[in-house]
């Protein structure tokens, strides 16, 4: 079953979803102008392949179509390494979640 959650970025309200998702990707971003911006998240991953996807899809959403993929993966590289380093950790509440 889907997570559904809502962010706000630059004013606007996009849909987080952790889902299954097929193929090879862990993530999407979707920019359609004709529904509600969407992130999709794989919803197997864990640890740090999650943050840094989560990472890579927010970066994308925050600054556009039109950056390259390889930056975009090196910030969120960077970004994970970073909180990881400074003891960040994915907490659950107590329904799983």
């Amino acid at each position: 079953m889907p997570e559904d959650h809502t962010v706000k970025i630059d004013g606007k309200r996009w849909l987080l979803r952790f889902t299954r998702l097929t193929g090879d990707a862990a993530g999407w971003t979707y920019f359609d102008n004709a529904k509600r911006p969407r992130i999709l998240i794989d919803e197997r991953l864990r640890g740090g392949t999650r943050l840094e996807t989560i990472l890579h899809e927010l970066a994308h959403a925050v600054l556009g179509p039109t950056i390259s993929e390889e930056s975009i993966t090196e910030l969120a590289r960077v970004q994970r390494r970073v909180l990881t380093a400074l003891g960040y950790k994915e907490v659950h509440d107590e329904s799983g979640r």
